[in-house]
């Protein structure tokens, strides 16, 4: 079949002409619409619903309405999770699909359950479906700063300026603003004159409720028009609230503003932002819609912020993931071209022909060209993984086309005056004679990366782009080769082709070969001892090795998220910020430090008031100092940073979100502790923090202080409420509004909304002692609040964390540089078999332990079927059981190669260089392949089978086309070798990937040029 395709393309030159033509135009269309990120979204689908309850206790929360919620959700199909975080006055809700569900599918499920439950909870409560967006949704940032302008106009510009611009970006999902003052019209009660003229909190609420609404009267028709009737009761100012009627008690007509003082304050705040140590300020996070280009909405959202011009307020970026995004695809784009350089100047040196090297020249970029029209219509987005997919495919994408190339070579070198008819006739019978096994070697290396797209979860969201653009590139790759290169070749090798002995590098290959394989020959016991001795030393190798899931993946900026005790002030949480800020911007190397502090306006953000997100943005390396690299310079930092009260925790912006979205943590390594008895989660979560800080690999460690909230309980007693006539709705109702300042109404100014509320005046509700004293209108007078109340301090949960409907609180670990986290794991867990849960408790691991074993589960029964696929195309390319058989023996020992490589580099085995060792197989297998095809072509041409004649020909099967071999084996190994000298961003992975490729590529060779002509030659003879 694939001679005939051979011949048939020669046969339509202009058929096959016309159609890469196609292809090519369509290719330079998908690169120019192809979604640009730094990272594949490794966040499984998600839906995030956001409840606000204002003024309420978490408990409250809990009960009324998380409870329901989560009940609900729980019955959703395809949920794999359903987790919830309830703080002071709302709480986030975060239902986690299985993976292949679709986003908005699942958003319309969510959806049908808050349209059920929420007519279940109370009026004040409000549930929401937050954005449709993702954990790496937050892909840029920035702080307003003015010399004029306060903290509440800088706020109200960002939410009625720059927000609602910046919503108008195509792909924005969502504007978050943070820190700043919102403003609120807050009616200050006098409790003496409350007293005086007899008014309870609810006859003032009602009356300011009434008096501050529009309605419609429908239309008039006057004089042949029609005349929209329209009354007016809004408050436009301070001064319309105090004028707002209360009747007349006792005879006197009141107003508000005889009771009451109107004052504009801050609401409550769960957030702030601060700058570089300098103070508070106004900050804004843009959120980027699921699925959109995300290099591509940050270009406009920059776009559009300078075009908002606003007197004395700056836009500085604090995070702008496009150039993470830029230098990532700058870097892997350098990589592919030197390695095309690295691959051209292979075929120039064993060829010395330029017309030959340029068909190789040709097809690597129209490969990787056709590559991306295939990521374009599978909706694969250009990041560090696809475009690294094609990188490490370079030199094995072009290997059918070497050998075919260095084949007519073979046939035509040293030939004169032939006929054109003659040299089209050799180029199809030389590309026929290797174009069905070299494809079938492609398949191979298509075939060997099938266990990556087994992968589920985080691990096969980060690599599945990869294991698609190599596939991609391989099988277009192994489709031009026998198609558009015999045309090309048809086109370009002409004139004169010098013999290969005619080289000196061949000359002196062949030279060099011939001795040592003499040798390897005739002392062929030693030859296999030696190989037998190098599998026993790299399987010692693996024993030493050390897992992890992933490398760490530099993003060129660094977050900072140190915690602290829970139930902190907003203004304690401030000064940690500004203190840790000045810390941080006093490095030269560092360009700006934003911290947040809490939550910022967005269901994405789960954070307490007790939690510090940091981003640290760097200068250029270039302006770093000597000798300082990202990993010594966190460790300068987090020195500096031993602050009282503070425990350092370090990650990545991107890394930091994916992990608290999907398994709830902050650190990329942790323990879930489910129980349910706050107090004795508490207690026990510490005792397992306290023992996790005694293994030596431990950098940090700290336990959810789940019980640590403070509380003023104020608990009612039924029997003087029933003596007065009451019920306990007047008393909580005076609580909610008078003293938790619930909100009203709205004051509306143009486009702006406030919140009005109602609050009696500070020294009525400022400590214990005022509380007790709070009048609380009855029938019979006013009697303090202590009359039909206990009051008393307590200690309750400050944020509930449930998961599957079970009380949960988490211990996070942050691991030294280089540890194992399944070597942490094991060791950590036979330190945890000593410490005692009680009844009904139990730990569960998340994070990176747990993403490595789910990985190993899948892959340990995927990759067994994938080498039985192997040796079946083996089998079909080889049509021989032998052979085939010895082909696939060589596999060991190119893993071999792989683990002693990496033993070298000091890398950990883990997903990463899985892929690479998976992506080794084939081309190993391709190697020795292409040595089996000369072998057997030597050997077919004996006349007469001898012991002697029969050594003869393997040897010169070997020897005289040992000029292919190493082309194949080198375009592909020093194709390699630029990813593990790159620097920049995505480089990390990309080398974990490479250098188990390079190393076996190298034993692989090594075994294919001595170790398979040997037991070839020993198999025939057998034979024979």
């Amino acid at each position: 079949m694939v001679e005939h395709i051979i011949e048939g393309s020669l046969r339509n030159k202009a058929m096959v002409l016309l159609t890469l033509l196609l292809g090519v135009m369509l290719s330079v269309w998908a690169m120019k619409h192809t979604a640009l990120d730094a990272l594949p979204d490794l966040t499984p689908p998600q839906v995030i619903v956001s409840v606000e309850f204002p003024g309420q206790s978490p408990k409250v929360i809990e009960d009324q309405v998380v409870y329901e919620l989560t009940s609900a959700l729980l019955s959703v199909p395809k949920s794999s999770t359903v987790r919830a975080f309830t703080s002071f006055g709302n709480a986030l809700v975060y239902v986690i699909f299985d993976d292949a569900t679709d986003l908005y599918w699942a958003r319309d499920r969510v959806s049908e359950v808050i349209a059920s439950v929420a007519k279940t909870v109370p009026q004040e409560a409000s549930i929401r479906l937050g954005p449709d967006a993702t954990g790496i949704g937050w892909v840029f940032e920035y702080a307003l700063t003015s010399n004029t302008k306060s903290l509440q106009e800088l706020r109200t510009l960002q939410d009625y300026v720059y927000r609602y611009a910046l919503l108008g970006v195509e792909g924005v999902s969502e504007v978050a603003s943070v820190g700043g003052f919102v403003k609120t019209y807050e009616i200050t009660l006098r409790q003496d004159d409350l007293v005086r003229y007899d008014l309870g909190i609810s006859q003032v609420k009602n009356a300011i409720a009434q008096n501050n609404r529009d309605v419609g009267g429908g239309v008039l028709l006057e004089n042949g028009f029609e005349h929209m009737v329209q009354a007016k009761g809004y408050a436009k100012s301070a001064a319309d609230l105090l004028a707002i009627p209360l009747g007349s008690p006792k005879g006197v007509p009141l107003t508000l503003g005889d009771i009451a003082d109107v004052t504009l304050v801050p609401s409550y705040r769960s957030g702030l932002a601060e700058l570089n140590g300098e103070g508070e300020v106004v900050g804004g996070i843009v959120v980027v819609r699921y699925k959109e280009n995300a290099y591509k909405v940050i270009q406009a959202v920059k776009e559009r912020l300078e075009s908002l011009h606003v007197n004395d307020v700056e836009v500085i970026t604090t995070y702008d993931r496009s150039d993470l995004i830029l230098n990532a695809i700058t870097n892997l784009q350098n990589v592919l071209l030197e390695e095309s350089v690295v691959v051209f100047a292979v075929v120039m040196l064993f060829l010395l022909h330029v017309r030959s090297a340029l068909v190789v020249l040709i097809i690597l970029p129209l490969t990787i060209a056709l590559t991306f029209l295939l990521m374009k219509l599978f909706g694969i987005e250009s990041n560090i993984m696809s475009l690294g997919g094609i990188a490490i495919a370079i030199g094995a994408m072009v290997d059918a086309c070497v050998v075919m190339i260095e084949n007519v070579h073979k046939k035509l070198g040293g030939k004169k005056g032939i006929s054109e008819t003659e040299r089209v006739a050799t180029i199809i019978t030389s590309s026929k004679q290797v174009g069905r096994p070299i494809f079938f070697a492609l398949l191979i290396i298509v075939v060997s990366f099938l266990p990556i797209f087994s992968l589920g979860g985080q691990e096969g969201a980060l690599f599945k782009p990869l294991a698609y653009t190599k596939t991609f590139a391989m099988l277009i790759g192994a489709i031009l080769a026998i198609t558009f290169v015999p045309v090309l070749m048809v086109f370009f090798i002409k004139g004169t082709l010098h013999r290969e002995e005619k080289n000196p590098l061949n000359r002196f290959f062949i030279a060099a070969y011939g001795v040592l394989l003499k040798f390897s020959m005739r002392f062929w016991y030693l030859s296999i001892a030696v190989f037998v001795g190098l599998l026993i030393f790299g399987y010692h190798t693996y024993t030493k090795q050390r897992w992890e899931f992933m490398p760490p993946l530099h993003e060129q900026a660094l977050m900072y998220m140190p915690v602290t005790s829970s139930g902190i002030s907003i203004e304690t949480a401030k000064a940690y910020a500004k203190q840790s800020n000045a810390i941080i911007k006093s490095f030269p190397e560092v360009e700006s430090t934003f911290a947040k502090v809490g939550r910022a306006a967005t269901a994405t953000d789960p954070a307490p008031l007790s939690m510090i997100e940091t981003i640290i943005q760097f200068k250029p390396q270039s302006q770093w100092r000597e000798g300082v690299t990202y990993a010594s310079l966190q460790e300068e930092m987090n020195a500096k940073l031993q602050l009282p009260g503070l425990v350092n925790s370090w990650t990545f912006p991107i890394r930091g979100r994916i992990d608290m979205l999907i398994t709830g943590m902050r650190t990329p390594l942790g323990i879930k502790l489910y129980g349910d008895n706050d107090e004795a989660l508490e207690k026990s979560a510490q005792a397992i923090a306290t023992a996790l800080g005694t293994h030596q690999d431990t950098r940090s460690v700290f336990a959810d202080k789940s019980n640590s909230g403070y509380y003023l309980d104020i608990s009612l007693n039924p029997e003087p409420l029933a003596q007065y006539g009451m019920d306990k709705e007047a008393v909580l109702e005076v609580i909610a509004a008078a003293v938790g300042g619930a909100k009203i109404s709205t004051f509306f100014e143009g486009i702006e909304r406030y919140p009005i509320t109602l609050r009696l005046e500070l020294e009525h509700r400022s400590d214990l002692e005022a509380l007790k004293a709070l009048a609380i209108k009855t029938p019979y007078g006013f009697q303090p609040l202590e009359t039909f109340a206990t009051l008393a301090h307590t200690l309750s949960p400050g944020m509930m964390k449930t998961e599957m409907g079970k009380k949960v609180t988490y211990v996070y670990i942050t691991l030294n540089e280089g540890t194992s986290s399944k070597t942490y794991k094991e060791e950590a867990s036979a330190l945890l078999a000593n410490v005692p849960l009680p009844t009904g408790f139990y730990t569960e691991w998340a994070g990176e332990s747990e993403y490595l074993e789910g990985a190993m589960e899948r892959l340990k029964f995927i990759i067994p079927l994938a080498l039985l696929l192997t040796f079946v195309l083996i089998f079909l390319g080889l049509r021989s059981l032998g052979q085939a058989v010895l082909v696939f023996l060589t596999l060991p020992f190119a893993v071999v190669g792989g683990f002693i490589y990496m033993d070298y580099l000091n890398f950990n085995l883990s997903i990463a260089t899985i892929a690479g060792f998976l992506a080794l197989i084939g081309i190993a297998v391709e190697t020795a392949i292409v040595m089996i095809i000369y072998l057997n072509e030597a050997v077919a041409t004996l006349k007469v089978r001898t012991k002697e004649t029969l050594r003869q020909a393997v040897f010169e099967g070997a020897v005289l086309r040992v000029r292919p071999k190493l082309m194949t084996v080198l375009s592909t190994l020093l194709g390699l070798l630029p990813i593990m000298w790159a620097q920049g961003a995505g480089s990390e992975v990309m080398q974990r990937i490479a250098a188990p490729m390079i190393g076996g590529l190298v034993s692989s060779a090594i075994l294919t040029l001595f170790i398979i002509p040997v037991v070839y030659y020993k198999l025939q003879k057998e034979d024979q």
